[in-house]
Parts: structure tokens; C-alpha cells; sequence
């Protein structure tokens, strides 16, 4: 995350310890910045099971279902029945079939491969194929992810299609649920370092046909803004547990949000695996200002954030070894966020470029 002069109030929160990966499995990557760390992440998830495509439907049991087995819609919200609602090719074409059924969706297209003769492992990597409504991936088709103001379509749940309204890119494009943008961001920026050595043989409106930077200027700013926008949520973390149980490599961007800023953002400084926080400054005046002006709830894991007089700069959380998990640009009044599981965090929140403040709160 870009380094700014303001410091920031701080909470302690107490909550319990979460599922992260194992001991020095990025310690490869430490000391490393921009595209040498890209090429080091490279070499720590690249190597890793392939899947047969029909071993698909059986993961998505264990990777995007409910607790009641039902199997959960990335692109319009649909509850699918496990197996029996599966289909290959898409549902007949009308309105009312947007929740009949479920297809393997390649979140980024199998045809933007096709330079690539071997398309494997991409062709079943889990870390990009989601359950989709068989309908609405039939209407995304093989179009890029955008942002729409003028659609001509939009889902039952939302997600729309048509031109695209992002400064930099005109041409159709389709738009997924804002609570799923931050994970399709993270898929992307996960393919671009997962397929390093191969990459820029891809072609689409995205990809700028280099390995390094990867995307095109339009929609690296694109993807920046999803991942700041939608932080890393429970249901990320625990399917990157998973998949790394299945096909025993994870996703860096998950795991360490703050790595996309290193690659691809603004903060180009060495990553050391870790964001420790700072000494906290003098307090003094800062429960005044916390009474009058900015204020924080939990209810459950959600926790919610308000200023009450002006806009947020950022909001950073933390987990108590120093280990950020949410890095984000706020830029708004309120900031919510679910908290992975019990554990403790700091929540870092950046007010502006003038104040001091920090403090640390127990919440039992």
C-alpha cells in the first residue's frame, strides 16, 4: 500500500487464530520487490497438481458449496443443488433459467489461452473456475471484466453486461457483484503469477503481451481498485485453504493482500513477508476525537468503522504476529470488513495527512 505522512488511529481487537500457510512457504520471496518478487511467487506456486476437467463438479463441493451442501453462484447469486443442477453448455437462453443451473466458468477465458498449445494446467486450475448460473456465463461469454453504467443485460443478482465504462477501455465488457470484484482481481493478479513463463502469449483486451506488468494500464487500474475496494473475505480464505489441499499451491494475493501493491501498485519497497506495526505516537487528545468523530462497532466477526464528519484515506488490518490481511483504500465515511475468524486484530484507519493518533482497544 502506498506510504502516506498521515498515521493512523489504531483498535486492538480480540478475537482467534486463523488458517495461514505453512511456515517459510514464502520465504523465497522476502527481500524481493515488484517484478523480481513476482518471478519468486512464481516459483513457489507454480508447481502443483492438474486436475482432469470432470474432477471439477466433485471439488465445488468442497470449494464454493454452503454448509448445506448447496453449491454457491459467483456471477448471480443462485443456490445450486450439488450435481443435479450441473450443466455443461448453459441453460436454454431465457430470463427465468438465470438459477437453473451450474457451469465450470473460466473467470478468465480458456480462449484468451489460445497461443498456448498445452492449456493445461490452466484449463482446470481451481484458483480461476467458479460455479456460475449456466445463463449469465453464457451472456459473459469470453468478454472482459469491466465496469458498466449503460448495460444491456444485467442478471437477477446484478452482475451486468455491455460497454465498458472504465476510463481507458470502450469495448464490451462484462461486470461481476461488487462482493465478488476483490476475488476476481485476486484470481487475475494469482494467473499472472502463477503462469509467469507463459502469460504473455496470451491475448485479450487485458493483457498487454509482456510477462511482467502482465495488464493492460486500463485494466491494471481496474484490478487495483477491486482489490482496494473488496478486501479479502472469509470465504476466499477458506477456499484458498482448500484448493491448497487439493492441488497443494495457494494464492499469494489472498494470503498477503498487501503483495498486489508490491507488484503492481505504488508500494515498491522489498516485501519482508510481514507488515509490523509501528510504535503507536502520543495519544494525547485522541479520545476526544474518537468520541466526537470516528467511531468502531463489532457485531460478531463484521466490523464496521465510521467517521463521522469526513472521509477515511485507508483502512489495514492486521492479525496479532503483524501479519496484514486487509489492505485497502477507503476514500468513504464507513468501512465494514468480516473478520477471517476469532483471533486478535489491529485495524489501522488513516484519517489524513495532519493527524497522530493511535490507539488500542480490547473487544471481548
Amino acid at each position: 500500500m502506498k506510504k502516506t505522512a498521515s498515521l493512523p488511529v489504531m483498535f486492538l481487537l480480540v478475537f482467534a487464530a486463523c488458517a495461514q500457510a505453512p511456515e517459510g512457504y514464502y520465504e523465497p520471496a522476502f527481500s524481493k520487490s515488484r517484478y523480481e518478487l513476482k518471478e519468486a511467487l512464481f516459483g513457489i506456486i507454480s508447481e502443483h497438481k492438474t486436475l482432469k476437467y470432470a474432477e471439477l463438479w466433485d471439488a465445488y463441493l468442497q470449494t464454493d458449496a454452503d454448509a448445506n451442501s448447496n453449491i454457491l453462484d459467483m456471477y448471480n447469486d443462485c443456490d445450486f443443488k450439488f450435481k443435479e443442477d450441473q450443466c455443461g453448455t448453459g441453460s436454454s437462453g431465457n430470463l427465468q433459467d438465470q438459477c437453473k443451473c451450474y457451469n465450470r466458468e473460466h473467470s478468465m477465458p480458456k480462449s484468451w489461452f489460445h497461443d498456448d498449445k498445452e492449456k493445461t494446467p490452466m484449463y482446470t486450475d481451481l484458483f480461476h473456475l467458479y460455479p456460475v448460473s449456466g445463463y449469465v456465463n453464457s451472456r459473459r461469454n469470453n468478454n472482459p471484466f469491466g465496469e458498466v453504467e449503460k448495460p444491456a443485460y444485467t442478471s437477477t443478482a446484478g452482475s451486468k453486461l455491455g460497454p465498458c465504462s472504465f476510463p481507458g477501455y470502450t469495448g464490451t465488457a462484462f461486470e461481476p457483484l461488487d462482493k465478488y470484484k476483490g476475488d476476481m482481481a485476486r484470481t487475475y493478479f494469482y494467473m499472472a503469477t502463477c503462469y509467469h513463463d507463459r502469460v504473455d502469449t496470451w491475448t485479450s483486451d487485458m493483457l498487454d503481451s509482456n510477462n511482467l506488468d502482465v495488464f493492460t494500464r486500463w485494466s491494471k487500474e481496474l484490478l487495483l481498485k477491486w482489490h482496494r475496494l473488496d478486501p479479502v473475505s472469509e470465504k476466499e480464505i477458506r477456499r484458498n485453504e482448500v484448493v491448497y489441499g487439493i492441488q497443494g499451491n495457494r494464492n499469494p494475493f489472498i494470503d498477503h493482500p498487501e503483495l498486489a501493491e508490491k507488484i503492481w501498485g505504488d508500494d515498491t519497497g522489498p516485501w519482508n513477508g510481514t507488515d509490523t506495526m509501528p510504535v503507536p505516537p502520543d495519544t494525547t487528545g485522541l479520545q476526544d476525537y474518537l468520541q466526537n468523530h470516528c467511531k468502531i462497532s463489532v457485531s460478531g466477526r463484521f466490523l464496521q468503522v465510521d467517521h463521522e464528519t469526513g472521509t477515511m484515506e485507508a483502512v489495514e488490518i492486521f492479525d496479532i504476529s503483524g501479519k496484514r490481511i486487509c489492505a485497502t483504500f477507503v476514500r468513504q465515511s464507513r468501512f465494514g470488513y468480516t473478520l477471517p475468524c476469532a483471533g486478535i486484530y489491529i485495524v489501522r484507519v488513516s484519517i489524513d495527512k495532519r493527524r497522530r493518533f493511535s490507539l488500542k482497544v480490547a473487544v471481548l
